[in-house]
């Protein structure tokens, strides 16, 4: 609870916020049950109304007093554009999340690590101090990995499998969008990928590889290929665990539900509310993706919250 009533009071500060809670009244939020039941989801179509008002892409959701140290545009196809904003707490907490998911994907001290991603992608500017002004240190840092970056456009794939025969990481990061040109160009060349690489990570804002699409291209690239769900909005990560192969995200940085809707469906859009965002607060995201919530207890991550979507 005190981590409820802090979140709220730092929020508050924000203009999308301070009139979405201006119904609550004090101790309405008692517990956590109260929480989803008294505040209000935020959608994304609420973010992008909400900012030709606000004087500014950043000033729906920053926090009056705060001071950025990083900017990023988020990948929306919103009219206008959105962003966050991040200080070095707020990168401190994402990176943790990022090692984490790192580290269930197999990633140790000395590996080599690619990723194949735009700039703005958590996964790239979070992935060493080298990459972001004002990033302490990164997930390679925190690990001890070499990371190598490039840009995920789905035509400069060539320079993709560069990277793959002479960095030859232990995993290699890329946007689920870029797969197809990747297979296309190791068939092209006739190469093993396996002889390069152990696994791809398939990674996308607000929506996953499907099982179908991963079991082909399994088969045309012969390596296993894990899911990693990305909601910037909310600064979410969950990786998919190679063991139980559900996704993982830590359960000390967010809390996730699921919103029940009319249908009883079994999966049900997630809603997720960011613990270490200071700059720009996440309550009660509701995202774009279903899933159901599973009870911890793999042996990757005990503690870890587990999603099946």
């Amino acid at each position: 609870m005190n981590r409820i009533q802090i979140l709220l009071q730092r929020a508050a500060k924000a203009p999308l916020y301070r009139k979405k809670f201006a119904h609550l009244k004090p101790g309405t939020v008692r517990d956590l049950r109260s929480f989803s039941a008294k505040v209000p989801p935020t959608r994304l179509e609420e973010l992008a109304a909400e900012t030709p008002k606000s004087a500014g892409p950043l000033s729906p959701r920053l926090c009056a007093g705060r001071g950025p140290r990083a900017i990023f545009q988020l990948e929306y196809d919103t009219q206008p554009a959105l962003y966050v904003a991040l200080d070095r707490a707020d990168l401190r907490g994402y990176v943790e999340v990022l090692k984490h998911c790192w580290s269930l994907a197999g990633l140790r001290k000395g590996d080599r690590v690619a990723i194949f991603d735009y700039g703005t992608s958590p996964l790239s500017y979070l992935a060493a101090s080298s990459f972001t002004p004002y990033l302490d240190r990164g997930a390679a840092d925190l690990l001890g990995c070499l990371p190598v970056c490039n840009d995920g456009v789905a035509n400069m794939s060539p320079r993709a499998v560069e990277i793959l025969r002479y960095v030859r990481p232990r995993v290699f990061f890329i946007r689920h969008d870029c797969l197809h040109a990747l297979a296309v160009e190791i068939e092209r060349q006739a190469l093993r990928l396996a002889d390069y690489t152990q696994a791809l990570v398939a990674a996308e804002n607000e929506s996953l590889l499907s099982d179908a699409e991963r079991s082909s291209f399994e088969k045309r690239l012969g390596v296993p290929i894990y899911r990693l769900l990305r909601i910037d909005a909310a600064m979410f990560l969950a990786m998919e665990c190679p063991r139980c192969r559900m996704l993982h995200t830590r359960r000390d940085s967010y809390f996730v539900e699921t919103l029940p809707e009319e249908d009883d469906a079994a999966e049900s859009p997630l809603v997720v509310t960011n613990w270490f965002a200071g700059n720009s607060p996440t309550v009660r995201y509701l995202s774009q993706v279903r899933g159901s919530l599973k009870p911890s207890g793999c042996p990757r991550g005990p503690k870890d919250l587990r999603i099946a979507v």
